[in-house]
């Protein structure tokens, strides 16, 4: 199946954006983490300190390559690097994505100040803005060396930025 994958740190603003895009276009969209529940793995939503970072790659594979979604476009909502159980920042190894069809990627950004107080908010889970920014550069570096390693289109997207590009991005 293909789909375009949403790329960004916890907090961004990624599920926000999805659901204005579905507003905008005939596009479903799923996060990793559903796809992993989905396969009957349990996830702690408010933590984002993640346990068995390989096993999961395997179960959200599983349940993509067995969603039936007829010939609407899928977006997936997911990471290039993910916080392990020690607050350390994780790059995925690109074979996290081996048998997937990524077609485009959008990495989202946005200010660390504000991801924080929207993980504070949300989650109440107070995370450092120094670890964020650093998290949020990780993400970044490695959807742009996914990007050029496997020759996939990329748009980097801030909120601050009109819609309207994003959209003739996934469109065309």
């Amino acid at each position: 199946m293909e789909y375009i994958f949403l790329s960004g740190i916890h907090g961004v603003g990624k599920s926000t954006l999805a659901e204005k895009l579905k507003n905008s276009l005939d596009i479903k969209s799923i996060s990793v983490s559903d796809l992993i529940r989905k396969s009957g793995q349990s996830l702690d939503s408010s933590n984002k300190r993640t346990t068995n970072i390989s096993g999961n790659q395997e179960l959200w594979k599983n349940e993509l390559n067995n969603l039936n979604l007829g010939i609407s476009k899928l977006l997936l909502d997911g990471h290039f690097c993910l916080l392990n159980e020690d607050e350390h920042i994780i790059s995925l190894p690109f074979s996290s994505f081996d048998g997937t069809n990524m077609v485009k990627i959008i990495f989202m950004k946005n200010k660390p100040e504000v991801i924080r107080n929207r993980l504070l908010e949300r989650d109440n889970s107070d995370y450092p803005t120094k670890l964020l920014r650093e998290f949020q550069d990780c993400e970044m570096k490695r959807a742009m060396e996914y990007s050029a390693e496997k020759e996939i289109d990329l748009f980097i997207y801030d909120e601050e930025q009109p819609l309207s590009e994003l959209l003739n991005f996934i469109t065309n």
